[in-house]
C-alpha cells in the first residue's frame, strides 16, 4: 500500500477525531466557544488533508485545479477559527488584528473563485511527477503565481504576529502552560510549513507538501490543552460540590444553634412527662391495692412520650445528616404543622401571632423532607428575626399553601419593615446578610435546593408592610439530579 495514502490518511482521521471530541465538548456547553472553534479547524484540517492526498495522485490538470481551489477553502477554515480561538480562549489577542486576518482571508476567498485557477496560481501549466526518497513518486504544480497568494502571505504574517503577542500578554498574566503548548505550537508549525513549502518548490527537498501535518500538530497541542482544562475542570467541580456540602451542614448547625431555646423546649416537655409518669408508677407499685390497669396507662404515657422525644431527636439528626437524600412522598401541611410546631416556644416567646391558610387535599410532593422543612424553618426564622423591631402584640406571621397547576406554593409573610429595595435583588446571593451574626447562607441553600427539584423561590415587599417569600414545588419533583447534601 503507498505511505502517502496510509500517512495522509490517518492524518484526515486524526483530525476528524479530534474535531468529533471537541464538538462534543461544545454540545455539552454551548458557551464554551473555544471548542467550537477548535472543532470547525479540526474537521478543516481533516478535510483538508484529503485533497492534499488528491493532488499528489492526480494526473489531471483541471482536477488539479478543482482540488486546490477547495484546499485554499480548507486553509481559510483552518485558519480563521484558529485566530478567534485564540481571541475566546486566551483573551489576550487584538481584536482589530483578529479582525483584519478575517477581512484578508475573506477576500483571498472570493479571489480564489473570482481567478481562472485559484488564490494559488493564475495557471497551471504542467503537473510534473517527482519520486520521494523513498521511491514512491508524486505530483507537484509547475505555473504562474497569483498576484494575489500576497493577501494569504500578509495573513499568515499578521497570525504569527497576532498570536505571538497573545501568548506573551498571556504569559505576563501568569498561563505560561497555555502561552507555550498552544501559541508556541502555532507558531512553531505555520513557520515549519513556511519554509517547508518553498524549499520543495525550489527542489531542494524531495518530499510532498506537508502542510496538512503542521495542521494535525496545531490541532493536537490545542485538544491537548483542552483536555487537560476539562479535566482539571472536573476536579474544581468535585471540589465545589463537596464545599457546598460542607457549607449545608455548617449552615445547618448554625440553624440548629438558632433553634436551641426552641430544641431545648421541646425535649423537655416529653422528658418532664416521662419523669412525672414514672414517679406515679412508683408511688402506686408502694400501695398494697396497686391498680394494675392504672400502671399499664402509665406504661403506655411513658411509652408515647418517649417515641415523641425520640422523634424530635431524629428530626434534629435528620437536619444534620451527611449521608443521601431520600426522595420520599409527604404531606406539604403536615411537613409545615410539625415545623411550627419545633418552632413553638420561639414563637410564643416573642409573641407572634401565627395564622395559616392550608389548602386541603394538596396532592403530596416528593423530595427531601428534611430539605423542605429546613427551608420553612429558615424562612420562619427570617419572619421572626424581621418582627423584633415591630411592637409586642402586633407582631403578625401568615402561611399560606395553594395549588397552581402541577404546583404547589408555599408562602412565608410578615408584617415586619421589609426588605430594602437595595437589598431585594440580591437577597438569595451566598454569603449576603445584614445580619452581625449570620452567614448568609440560608436562603442561597433554600434557593439552590428547590431549584434542585425544579422549583423556583421569590421575595417581595407586602403593600402593607413587611416581607414575602413563596417558593412553589412541582408535585413530582423534576430534579432527580441532587442525591446528597
Amino acid at each position: 500500500m503507498s505511505l502517502l495514502t496510509v500517512a495522509w490518511s490517518v492524518c484526515a482521521s486524526a483530525c476528524m477525531m479530534l474535531g468529533l471530541i471537541q464538538l462534543l465538548f461544545w454540545l455539552r456547553n454551548r458557551k464554551l466557544y473555544a471548542y467550537l472553534f477548535s472543532s470547525l479547524m479540526a474537521f478543516s484540517a481533516g478535510i483538508n488533508a484529503m485533497l492534499e492526498l488528491g493532488l499528489l495522485f492526480t494526473e489531471s490538470l483541471s482536477t488539479y485545479r478543482t482540488l486546490m481551489r477547495w484546499e485554499n477553502v480548507a486553509i481559510f477554515m483552518i485558519l480563521v477559527p484558529m485566530t478567534w480561538f485564540i481571541q475566546v480562549y486566551f483573551r489576550t489577542g487584538r481584536r482589530w488584528l483578529a479582525i483584519t486576518i478575517t477581512l484578508l482571508w475573506t477576500l483571498g476567498i472570493l479571489v480564489n473563485f473570482l481567478s481562472l485557477h485559484s488564490l494559488t496560481f493564475t495557471e497551471v501549466s504542467e503537473l510534473q511527477r517527482l519520486p520521494a526518497f523513498w521511491g514512491e513518486s508524486f505530483t507537484i504544480p509547475l505555473g504562474t503565481e497569483n498576484p494575489w497568494k500576497v493577501l494569504a502571505d500578509i495573513s499568515s504574517l499578521l497570525i504569527i504576529i497576532y498570536v505571538g503577542d497573545a501568548s506573551v500578554q498571556l504569559w505576563r498574566q501568569g498561563d505560561n502552560r497555555k502561552a507555550v503548548v498552544i501559541g508556541g505550537g502555532i507558531i512553531l508549525f505555520i513557520l515549519s510549513a513556511g519554509i517547508h513549502t518553498p524549499l520543495v518548490d525550489a527542489g531542494i527537498v524531495a518530499t510532498p507538501y506537508m502542510i496538512s501535518f503542521a495542521f494535525l500538530a496545531i490541532v493536537v497541542a490545542m485538544s491537548y490543552q483542552l483536555a487537560a482544562d476539562a479535566l482539571r475542570t472536573a476536579v474544581y467541580v468535585q471540589e465545589l460540590q463537596q464545599s457546598q456540602r460542607d457549607m449545608e451542614r455548617l449552615a445547618r448547625a448554625n440553624l440548629l444553634g438558632e433553634l436551641s431555646s426552641a430544641i431545648a423546649h421541646e425535649l423537655n416537655q416529653p422528658l418532664t412527662s416521662i419523669l412525672s409518669n414514672a414517679q406515679a408508677g412508683r408511688r402506686l407499685l408502694a400501695a398494697e391495692d396497686a391498680n394494675l390497669a392504672d400502671i399499664g396507662e402509665i406504661l403506655d404515657d411513658i411509652a408515647r412520650d418517649d417515641r415523641r422525644a425520640a422523634d424530635i431527636i431524629q428530626r434534629l439528626r435528620e437536619l444534620l445528616q451527611t449521608g443521601t437524600v431520600t426522595h420520599e412522598q409527604f404531606d406539604v401541611n403536615v411537613v409545615l404543622q410539625e415545623t411550627i410546631d419545633l418552632l413553638d416556644a420561639d414563637i410564643r416567646d416573642l409573641g407572634v401571632t401565627l395564622t395559616l391558610a392550608l389548602e386541603k387535599d394538596l396532592l403530596v410532593l416528593q423530595a427531601g423532607r428534611t430539605e423542605i422543612q429546613q427551608i420553612v424553618i429558615n424562612l420562619l426564622l427570617n419572619a421572626m428575626s424581621a418582627l423584633r423591631d415591630t411592637l409586642p402584640g402586633q407582631r403578625h406571621i401568615h402561611i399560606r399553601t395553594a395549588r397552581q397547576n402541577d404546583n404547589i406554593s408555599i408562602t412565608v409573610s410578615d408584617n415586619g419593615s421589609g426588605i430594602p429595595e437595595e437589598d431585594l435583588p440580591h437577597i438569595f446571593d451566598a454569603f449576603f446578610t445584614r445580619k452581625s451574626d449570620g452567614l448568609g447562607m440560608g436562603l442561597a441553600i433554600s434557593r439552590r435546593i428547590i431549584e434542585a427539584y425544579g422549583g423556583r423561590i421569590l421575595a417581595d415587599n407586602v403593600a402593607t408592610g413587611g416581607a414575602s417569600f413563596t417558593f412553589t414545588l412541582p408535585v413530582t419533583s423534576r430534579g432527580q439530579g441532587r442525591n446528597h447534601v
